[in-house]
């Protein structure tokens, strides 16, 4: 410190003091110094303490949208999972709704194929009867057949040609009159 007083020596005239030695600058200065404080204390002051409570003011309005976005996040976030559980509970009951129908299809199928499969059963016993009748029927042809080709050769040892032409000719007319 000495050394800024010894450079100051010089130009404040050499008397030691820290007040210079024209004390007209000093008494100017000091006023001049007032002056700008008071304005500065009068004017700056208040500008800087508004500046200073909108910053804080902004800051609060910010802080308070930030908390007002968190609790609509939340408030977001509880619902989508409210709605991701409703809809894990809409899924489970689509899928029992989809079992039932799955068993209420099988139970249709196997009663159909079951009615299927007794129609095909009354039809192959229908069919298998009336095969089993026209096979009598074809069997009683044959037999009728060959007991007339029978009865014919035996008839034909036995009788004579008057019996024999009697015969056919009684059968004409039975066979014209019927």
């Amino acid at each position: 410190m000495g050394l800024l007083f010894a450079a100051e020596e010089g130009a404040a005239g050499g008397n030691g003091y820290l007040i210079p030695h024209v004390i007209d600058e000093f008494i100017w200065g000091t006023v001049a110094f007032s002056i700008v404080l008071a304005l500065f204390l009068w004017k700056g002051l208040p500008a800087i303490r508004a500046a200073m409570a909108a910053n804080t003011a902004r800051i609060e309005g910010e802080l308070a949208s930030a908390e007002q976005a968190r609790s609509d996040a939340e408030a977001e976030l509880q619902a989508l999972t409210s709605s991701l559980g409703d809809a894990g509970a809409e899924a489970e009951a689509i899928i029992a709704e989809a079992r039932q129908q799955a068993v209420k299809l099988e139970a249709d199928l196997i009663a159909r194929a079951e009615a299927d499969a007794l129609e095909s059963k009354e039809r192959a016993r229908i069919d298998v009867a009336a095969q089993r009748e026209q096979a009598l029927a074809d069997l009683r042809a044959a037999v009728a057949a060959q007991a007339r080709s029978a009865a014919d050769a035996v008839v034909r040892n036995n009788l004579d040609d008057n019996t024999q032409r009697s015969l056919i000719d009684d059968y004409i007319s039975r066979v014209g009159a019927g």
